[in-house]
């Protein structure tokens, strides 16, 4: 089975905003309730971000899954960061995944997969050298078999 896949736009923002809470109610236990997210004003925020940054073609991409007009079944967004050029490689970008979601009467389809895969084409092409993303347990055996690994030392700090 073939799933359809398509490049999102601004007026999916909407659903991109939806689909970004949703995927931060994941459990952190694979399989468990999902974790209680109260909606709010950084939800609306979240919606006009999206519909300002999908105009901007050749650093934000996202791809999606409809479930009907209007409505997300799955999506993956992610960003290309600049990179300064090294011994290893001068290409001009690093990938970064920033949400990948599935809502809950779509999930075992494949939906997810399609999604990342065509993010990870787009990112490619465009020039990566290394795609990150923050794993939750639930989705790491799809990332893994994606070909994600977890060696990266790298460390991060909340700012403020």
């Amino acid at each position: 089975m073939s799933v359809l896949v398509r490049r999102a736009v601004a007026a999916d923002a909407r659903e991109l905003a939806r689909m970004r809470q949703l995927s931060l109610t994941c459990p952190e236990e694979p399989w468990t309730k999902p974790r209680d997210l109260r909606g709010g004003p950084w939800v609306e925020e979240c919606q006009e971000t999206f519909a300002a940054m999908l105009g901007d073609q050749d650093t934000v991409a996202a791809f999606v899954v409809d479930a009907a007009p209007g409505c997300v079944a799955a999506c993956a967004v992610g960003f290309l960061l600049p990179r300064l050029p090294g011994p290893d490689s001068s290409k001009p970008f690093n990938g970064d995944i920033s949400t990948v979601a599935t809502d809950p009467a779509f999930r075992r389809r494949g939906y997810a997969r399609a999604v990342v895969t065509a993010l990870i084409d787009w990112m490619t092409v465009r020039g990566c050298k290394r795609i990150s993303l923050t794993a939750s347990s639930e989705g790491e055996p799809l990332y893994t078999s994606l070909g994600f690994v977890t060696d990266n030392p790298r460390m991060s700090r909340l700012a403020g």
